[in-house]
């Protein structure tokens, strides 16, 4: 086999080897993809979309399967110079959050004073299957309303699901920023790696089996 045959059929391999990757529907994994906390199984969402909370704070960092997600403001102005205070409320079952926690105890021994848990930051993640199409940074953050509530499924109360204690966050943020994964991952155009004409007198940019004209 020649040297021209051997560029020849290793062009085909290349192609029938991606035509068989998008007729089976491969697709690339983004392993930048944040780490999306995993949801008590009794939990039904439609198209299995769920909330995700990132909390970021001084002394460490903490990912948070979270129920229910309600933006009260932040998006609208109080004036034609000011924006809303960002804030939030998040719903989440009652469990292993010890840094979470120890933000709403010192906001609530601290009302007016610094504590070590203020201005954390959040990141709110909505995703299915790995992929996420909506996410909310926040930062500057403090807690400023915390309650535990008991729910039941309004349907079959005491006979049926059973019961889910619940914590009841009211968090308000001084920075808010709205975010588009998958906007910023169509914007993405990869380079092609291309020769110019510029390059060609370099020997070391020249491709296999070409050779300088004595």
């Amino acid at each position: 086999m020649n040297y021209k045959n051997a560029i020849t059929m290793t062009t085909l391999s290349v192609i029938a080897v991606f035509a068989i990757a998008s007729f089976v529907g491969f697709k690339i994994v983004d392993t930048d993809a944040a780490t999306m906390a995993v949801q008590p199984e009794k939990f039904v969402f439609v198209e299995k979309v769920s909330t995700t909370a990132l909390f970021e704070f001084k002394d460490g960092s903490e990912s948070i399967p979270i129920q229910q997600f309600t933006q009260i403001s932040g998006f609208g102005s109080k004036s034609s110079h000011s924006r809303q205070t960002p804030t939030f409320t998040l719903e989440k079952i009652v469990g292993s959050t010890p840094y979470l926690y120890a933000a709403a105890d010192e906001a609530y021994a601290n009302v007016s004073g610094e504590y070590p848990t203020k201005d954390f930051g959040v990141t709110i993640f909505e995703s299915a299957g790995g992929d996420v199409y909506r996410s909310f940074a926040y930062a500057n953050c403090m807690i400023t309303n915390y309650a535990v509530a008991t729910r039941s499924d309004n349907e079959e109360g005491y006979t049926g699901k059973g019961f889910a204690v619940v914590d009841q966050f009211t968090i308000e943020c001084r920075g808010y920023e709205p975010l588009n994964p998958i906007m910023d991952k169509m914007n993405v155009v990869e380079k092609a790696k291309t020769i110019s004409s510029s390059d060609l007198n370099a020997k070391n940019q020249w491709g296999l089996g070409f050779t300088p004209k004595k």
